[in-house]
């Protein structure tokens, strides 16, 4: 994966964070469904099952980042190629920002899909 041009990680990128806006509407819908259910009853089991859609696709997410080397792409300076020629049709400071903000969203995402899961979980646990 260390060979791979700045083109190849774009294009990999803005796949995962195609991916990974499905997983945010599908996080927000169910979220969603559980706040609104004080209002409109929906079935416990109908939440489980997304809650377990959404969960086996944060996974599915971050077992293709890691497949792809996304996890492994260095952050700091002093470990990029500043020589070599694929670094110029994006800099190393815009390919930090852009691996910074994903890892950011990344993290948002498990932290709101753990708060979501627990919520369910509560609700089937009475």
């Amino acid at each position: 994966m260390a060979h791979k041009h700045p083109e190849d990680f774009s294009k990999i990128l803005d796949d995962l964070i195609s991916e990974l806006d499905i997983i945010e509407k599908s996080g927000i819908e169910i979220f969603s469904k559980i706040e609104n259910s004080f209002s409109y009853p929906c079935q416990i089991s109908s939440i489980a099952a997304e809650l377990s859609t959404l969960l086996a696709a944060i996974q599915h997410f971050e077992s293709r980042a890691r497949s792809n080397g996304i996890t492994s792409l260095c952050t700091t300076s002093d470990q990029v190629d500043t020589t070599s020629t694929t670094n110029t049709p994006m800099t190393k400071q815009k390919l930090t920002t852009m691996i910074e903000e994903r890892k950011t969203a990344a993290e948002e995402l498990a932290k709101e899909s753990k708060r979501i899961a627990d919520n369910a979980r509560a609700e089937l646990l009475g």
